[in-house]
């Protein structure tokens, strides 16, 4: 569970989150939404540790339980893509090894293993951002804007992919499409 009370943060004059207040289940699918600068993006970095808040309460998980996808993509430019899954693995290498090639094939990636991030496109980074994800299992999973930079197509796959390796993991959504939000969530925040 996911328990944030009266979360304040302001950055200057910009007050971004104001008292906000909120509980997320075990296993349940949300998606925040709003316009730009409403503290979305904040928000999902609070949760994960990456940010304080200046006042207000967050309960009921660790930061070791979270998996975060970026909106631009963090990708190790001196490791391959396959690599670059494997480095936050603990598994052994061989196990490791075959996890992120399965991942990759189901990304649609399989083929680029061997490229660097600097050969593949922004929706190309997202999906390996995607995959690598799911190369440690963590209970709760953030996303922030994962599909913004995908076609519609590939986007639909990916969200098939999220709906099902995140099954029954916590996922926060953090997206300006309501398309995405409806295909993988069943409760909406709006940050307004």
């Amino acid at each position: 569970m996911i328990k944030l009370d009266n979360l304040c943060k302001q950055y200057g004059e910009q007050r971004v989150l104001d008292s906000f207040s909120m509980t997320v289940y075990d296993g349940e699918k949300l998606a925040i939404m709003g316009e730009s600068g409403r503290g979305k993006t904040t928000l999902l970095r609070i949760i994960a540790g990456l940010e304080q808040p200046d006042s207000g309460l967050i309960e009921g998980f660790g930061t070791d339980e979270i998996a975060y996808v970026f909106q631009e993509p963090r990708l190790f430019d001196s490791l391959n893509v396959i690599r670059n899954l494997t480095v936050v693995s603990n598994l052994p290498r061989r196990e490791s090894e075959k996890k992120a090639k399965e991942l990759l094939d189901r990304v649609g990636l399989s083929e680029d293993a061997f490229k660097y991030p600097t050969e593949l496109s922004g929706g190309m980074k997202q999906r390996v951002s995607l995959a690598r994800a799911f190369m440690v299992d963590r209970p709760i999973l953030l996303l922030d804007e994962p599909f913004s930079a995908l076609d519609r197509d590939t986007k639909e796959t990916m969200i098939q992919f999220v709906k099902e390796y995140a099954k029954n993991k916590t996922v926060i959504l953090v997206t300006h499409d309501q398309n995405d939000a409806l295909a993988l969530c069943e409760k909406t925040e709006c940050l307004d």
